[in-house]
């Protein structure tokens, strides 16, 4: 779960200069997909992403051994179509599915999704056409929706400069599905930390936030994070709470940061408890029509 507004005050943009580059390779995109019993979400999943790749992008597949078909529909997919890359062999969770992938990566940038979300119509492009409008960045940071299970809207949310201040307080800057990385870069920090099991991609961005990353943001929806009864937001609210206020803590350097990383852990808390009402279409609206107001 992410809180989305305004950017931190202080954060360093990037001056980055619009020298275009057309070179499809500088440009392609590897998609990190970690697998396991997706079930009916990865057939748009996949699709989302698939419509929208050129030739020399790929989708790069950990399969840890589904036992719900997927496996047999990932390997079918794969022989019509060479851009998909499936391994299927035990892994130890998400994060260590993500770093198999990214081992695998052969294109210079790396863009992870979830076996049950999306790339919106467009997103793909967005994300190319500033990583050719700015090749020294080692970030390209989208907007995203959050989905329903059934597809349908509950917010769009803007992508934000990553700032350890930033995340610490406010949570990730961006869903991991918006985000363009430079596959070096990812390698440099490290990857996913394999220890965690609900927040690594806030951690992830605190650690890439710490290294002073290149960055520029999409001014455009890019990704979906999908929310449903199996998900890990649905079920593991206590362990996102602990999780969470451990990261926000272990990289909040000062007393008053630290204050206020106890303070978002406990809107952490209240966001769980009322997160039923607030995807409710009626809160929705009124959350829309306050927005509207300012």
């Amino acid at each position: 779960m992410c809180a989305s507004g305004d950017c931190a005050d202080g954060e360093h943009r990037p001056r980055v200069g619009r020298l275009e580059v057309n070179s499809q390779e500088e440009q392609a995109l590897s998609v990190l997909i970690p697998v396991f019993n997706p079930g009916p979400y990865l057939d748009p999943a996949l699709g989302s992403v698939l419509d929208q790749l050129g030739d020399g992008d790929e989708l790069v597949i950990q399969d840890a051994g589904s036992t719900d078909g997927t496996t047999a529909a990932l390997l079918a997919a794969a022989e019509r179509d060479p851009r998909i890359r499936v391994v299927v062999e035990p892994d130890d969770g998400q994060s260590d599915g993500l770093n198999r992938c990214l081992a695998r990566a052969r294109n210079r940038w790396c863009v992870w999704l979830n076996a049950d979300d999306l790339v919106l119509d467009g997103g793909i492009a967005a994300l190319k056409r500033e990583i050719a409008a700015h090749p020294a960045v080692d970030l390209v940071i989208g907007g995203h929706r959050l989905l329903r299970a059934d597809g349908s809207t509950v917010d769009e949310f803007p992508g934000h400069l990553l700032t350890v201040e930033y995340c610490v307080v406010r949570g990730i800057a961006g869903f991991s599905g918006s985000i363009a990385m430079r596959t070096e870069f990812l390698r440099s920090v490290g990857g996913f930390r394999n220890d965690l099991n609900t927040v690594m991609d806030l951690e992830l961005q605190l650690r890439m936030a710490a290294a002073a990353p290149r960055q520029v943001l999409v001014d455009a929806p890019v990704g979906a994070l999908r929310l449903h009864d199996a998900s890990k937001s649905s079920n593991l609210g206590r362990q996102f709470v602990s999780e969470s206020h451990a990261v926000r803590q272990a990289y909040a350097k000062s007393a008053g940061l630290r204050v206020r990383a106890f303070g978002s852990t406990i809107l952490h808390v209240v966001l769980l408890v009322t997160w039923p009402v607030r995807l409710h279409p009626a809160y929705r609206r009124v959350r829309a029509a306050i927005r509207a107001m300012k």
